[in-house]
């Protein structure tokens, strides 16, 4: 049965601005502390493993929390929960720039004992924050655009999440050169306080039982898998820590599903993936976050210990990549819009192949011209291919069902980047030590180098597998999901 028009918001570009500049926020605040935590390990005199709970922790918050804040959403507003979103981020930021400097009203050695207990706090209600506001981002875009300007729309937010991780590692080392690690906290405060300006109402409460249970039982699913994943490039596949994680996460995503088709209100609805169109584009995004991380994540290990690069030259290598994600994903948008998005999703996952291949055929060359122009066409290759795809996504759902939406696509995105970075590090170690066992005499450089182009080859197998993904799924991205109901 349809749902009455979906009102129409004259001031939709502005509640787009304040969206983009949220997402551009949480990548830039993750990417941006990556650079500070050999600062921090040497503030707090903590061990490396300390110190990595303060990216950690952010990131296990955010996954483990997406689904159940998108359909809260759903439920309860999104203006509502994203604003409350944006003031715990905001407190939170400026309570993670004070960690360092409140414990010491007590004395240095309570600085040493608790101020990095305080930090991953702070981080952790700061995780809390963003993951209400990117839970709900593509939902209220999708929300408040028609189908005509939808594409070209979640081509912003790509370019938001890609500028951010291009500004991210500069402007931390920048800000902590010049004023001092706690300034990449502090600049959260006045854009969260611009940002709590921005947004009208937007979806109205509607009285609907909270399945709290199926909310508990997806945090559990989502945690501990994403732990066990990133444990991987520590632990190994084979560490007991990392299979009982797994495990865990197998048997209550069991529990889970079996709930869920039992619960009048699930809080993920399962039957969202009978729908074509959702299911195949969220496959093909798993698919173009584990290609596209091979090269994010085995190439600076290349360009250092294959080509003995510096890290001013591997960072300004490394930014190839977003800043062509930044350029294509509003055109490709836009594209979408007049041309639907299932050509231009499987194109780019098929540019994304072909930039892989290049990257492995070029590798071992040494010279930086050729790793560049291959980083960029993985870089065009993503840009082309997220904006269409997530724009099918959320244009395939019926109004009610947009914050759910919207979080699906945001965990395939953190999973596909973990796993993508898990197998990565898998085929350094095992390749590398392959080439090593095979020819003897080979200097180091070799064998990384070797590993490297084997790495590069899965993760084209894998963007292969996501373009033939995109062709055969339904092209509904002109199908209003606002004009739908469930």
């Amino acid at each position: 049965m349809s749902s009455p028009p979906a009102p129409v918001y004259p001031h939709r570009w502005r509640i787009l601005a304040a969206v983009v500049t949220v997402l551009l926020m949480t990548p830039l605040d993750m990417s941006a502390v990556n650079v500070i935590l050999p600062t921090l390990r040497q503030q707090f005199s903590a061990s490396v493993g300390a110190v990595s709970w303060v990216s950690l922790a952010y990131l296990l918050v955010i996954v483990g929390l997406l689904l159940p804040f998108g359909r809260l959403g759903d439920l309860w507003g999104f203006r509502r929960l994203f604003l409350l979103g944006v003031a715990l981020f905001t407190a939170a930021s400026a309570f993670c720039g004070l960690s360092h400097t409140v414990p010491t009203l007590f004395g240095e050695q309570v600085l040493q004992l608790f101020g990095l207990p305080a930090l991953i706090g702070a981080r952790v209600l700061q995780g809390v924050g963003a993951c209400m506001m990117m839970a709900l981002s593509s939902g209220i875009v999708t929300a408040v655009f028609p189908p005509g300007e939808r594409g070209r729309a979640m081509g912003f937010l790509g370019m938001g999440i890609a500028t951010g991780l291009v500004l991210g590692p500069t402007l931390g080392g920048l800000l902590t050169h010049w004023f001092g690690w706690p300034w990449i906290f502090y600049i959260n405060v006045p854009i969260g306080l611009w940002v709590r300006r921005m947004l009208p109402p937007l979806n109205p409460h509607r009285p609907t039982p909270v399945d709290w249970p199926g909310a508990l039982l997806i945090i559990a699913t989502l945690t501990s898998l994403m732990l066990g994943v990133t444990l991987v490039e520590t632990e190994g596949w084979r560490s007991p820590l990392v299979l009982t994680l797994l495990a865990i996460s197998l048997v209550v995503g069991g529990i889970l599903v079996r709930h869920e088709r039992r619960s009048p209100h699930p809080m993920l609805d399962f039957a969202l993936f009978r729908n074509p169109v959702f299911a195949g584009a969220n496959l093909a995004a798993m698919m173009n976050y584990l290609g596209q991380f091979t090269a994010i994540f085995i190439t600076p290990f290349a360009l250092r210990y294959g080509m003995d690069r510096d890290p001013r030259q591997i960072g300004l290598t490394m930014a190839a990549l977003p800043v062509a994600v930044l350029v294509l994903a509003p055109i490709s948008g836009a594209l979408s819009d007049r041309f639907g998005t299932r050509a231009l999703a499987a194109l780019g996952e098929g540019i994304i192949a072909v930039g892989l291949f290049a990257l492995a055929l070029v590798v071992g060359r040494g010279q930086p011209v050729p790793i560049i122009a291959a980083l960029a066409l993985v870089g065009i290759g993503a840009g082309m291919f997220q904006s269409p795809n997530a724009s099918a996504i959320m244009g395939s759902l019926p109004r009610t069902h947009l914050g759910i939406g919207g979080s699906v696509l945001a965990v395939v995105r953190n999973l596909g980047m973990a796993v993508g970075i898990a197998i990565s590090s898998a085929a350094l170690a095992i390749g590398s030590q392959w080439y090593r066992s095979a020819h003897p005499d080979a200097s180091g450089a070799q064998a990384i180098l070797y590993a490297a182009q084997v790495g590069y080859y899965i993760g084209a197998a894998f963007a292969l597998l996501g373009a033939l993904t995109s062709v055969v799924r339904e092209d509904q991205a002109t199908q209003s999901s606002s004009s739908s109901s469930s």
